[in-house]
C-alpha cells in the first residue's frame, strides 16, 4: 500500500471532495495536510511559515506527494522535486486573481512548481492552455487534462422531491433555483440574488435557495426574502438537488466545480456563467450567460421558469453528460493510471 500526502492551502473547498474521490483508488492510502487553518490570506500567512518545516518532514515519509491548487503548488515547489509528485490545478485561482506586480511572481512560482512535479493535472482544457502559455515546450509535456467526475446517482423519486420541497416551504408552482458553494466574491452570489429578484419582480415564480457559508454570508443573509432563502451550511445537499429545478452558478472564475457536476448528475438543469471551465463542464447541456451580467442571467432564469419542458430537456442532457463524459468511474480510471505511472518513478528517478 503506497502512502499519499495531499497538500492543500486551507481546509474546505472542492479539493477536499476531490481527495475524497481519490480515496477509492486501489493500492493507495491517503492523508492530507493544510498550509493554513484559514482561508484568510492575512491571518493565514504566519501559520504557513510555522507549518512549512513540519510539512516538509512529512513529505519525506510518503510515496507520493499531491499538491492541490496553484497556491499549495507554489508553496510546495521545493518539496515536489524530492519525491514522485503531482499537482492538480483546480482553477488556477491564485494566478487568475493577483494584480499589480504580483502576477509575475505567481507565474515564476508556478513555473517552478510544474518543473518540480512529475505531472500536473489540469481539470479543464482552458486551464491547460493558460498554464502552457507560461511554460517551455519540455514542461508542457508534463501537463495532462483529466476532468473531474462524480457518481451518476439513481433518478430521484417523486416522493423525495415532494418531501424536500415541503421542508423548504416551497409552493408547488414555484421554481427552485439552487446555489451551492462558498459565499465568496469569485463565485458572485450577489449576481444570482439580483437576477432572481429581478425575475420575480416581473412575475417569474422563482425562489433562490442558497446553501453555503463564507465571507459574504452576512450580505447574503441580509438579502433573505420570499425570493431568496439563505440556508447556511447544509449536510443534506442531495435533498436540495431533489427539490431544485435549476442550478445557478454565476462564478467569475472556476475550475470544474464538483457541486455543478453533482447537480447535473441529479438531472438539475444548469444555468451558469461563461467563466473558464464552467462551459467545458456543461457543454451543450446548460444555459450559459456572460459572467457578471445580472440582466442576462435574470432573463434566462425567467425564460426557464416559464418553460418546464426546457428544464426537463436540459436536466436530462446534463445527466447524460455526466454518464458519458464526467463519471466517477472515468475520472478514477485515469487517475489510477497516472498515480501508478508517477509512483513507479520512485526507484528510477528519486532513489529508493
Amino acid at each position: 500500500m503506497r502512502a499519499v500526502l495531499h497538500l492543500l492551502p486551507h481546509p474546505g473547498g472542492g479539493a477536499e471532495t476531490y481527495i475524497d474521490l481519490l480515496e477509492e483508488l486501489q493500492g493507495y492510502r491517503h492523508d492530507r495536510v493544510h498550509f493554513s487553518p484559514t482561508r484568510s490570506r492575512l491571518r493565514g500567512a504566519p501559520s504557513v511559515i510555522a507549518r512549512w518545516l513540519g510539512i516538509a518532514r512529512r513529505t519525506r515519509a510518503v510515496d507520493l506527494v499531491h499538491a492541490h491548487g496553484d497556491t499549495a503548488a507554489i508553496l510546495a515547489a521545493p518539496l515536489l522535486a524530492r519525491s514522485p509528485s503531482l499537482i492538480t490545478t483546480h482553477g488556477l485561482h491564485r494566478l487568475r486573481r493577483v494584480t499589480g506586480a504580483r502576477p509575475s511572481l505567481a507565474r515564476r512560482g508556478l513555473r517552478a512548481a510544474v518543473a518540480s512535479a512529475s505531472r500536473t493535472v489540469c481539470t479543464t482544457r482552458s486551464e491547460r492552455e493558460e498554464l502552457a502559455g507560461l511554460l517551455s515546450p519540455e514542461l508542457r509535456d508534463r501537463l495532462v487534462v483529466i476532468p473531474n467526475g462524480v457518481r451518476l446517482v439513481p433518478a430521484d423519486d417523486p416522493g423525495r422531491r415532494v418531501r424536500a420541497r415541503q421542508a423548504l416551504g416551497v409552493a408547488d408552482r414555484e421554481v427552485v433555483a439552487l446555489y451551492v458553494g462558498v459565499l465568496e466574491t469569485r463565485k458572485d452570489p450577489g449576481t444570482a440574488i439580483g437576477a432572481v429578484e429581478e425575475a420575480r419582480a416581473r412575475g417569474a415564480p422563482l425562489v433562490l435557495v442558497i446553501a453555503g457559508t463564507g465571507p459574504l454570508a452576512p450580505q447574503v443573509s441580509a438579502s433573505a426574502s420570499e425570493a431568496v432563502r439563505p440556508l447556511g451550511h447544509r449536510d443534506d445537499v442531495a435533498d436540495l438537488y431533489a427539490a431544485a429545478d435549476l442550478f445557478v452558478l454565476p462564478s467569475r472564475r472556476e475550475g470544474m466545480p464538483i457541486a455543478l457536476l453533482e447537480a447535473m448528475s441529479h438531472g438539475v438543469a444548469p444555468v451558469v456563467s461563461d467563466a473558464p471551465g464552467i462551459g467545458e463542464a456543461v457543454g451543450g447541456a446548460g444555459a450559459i450567460v456572460p459572467a457578471g451580467d445580472q440582466e442576462a442571467l435574470s432573463d434566462r432564469l425567467a425564460d426557464l421558469a416559464a418553460d418546464p419542458g426546457a428544464r426537463v430537456r436540459l436536466g436530462a442532457a446534463a445527466r447524460a453528460r455526466v454518464r458519458d463524459e464526467l463519471s466517477e468511474e472515468r475520472f478514477l480510471a485515469r487517475m489510477q493510471e497516472l498515480y501508478d505511472v508517477v509512483a513507479r518513478a520512485r526507484g528510477s528517478s528519486y532513489g529508493a
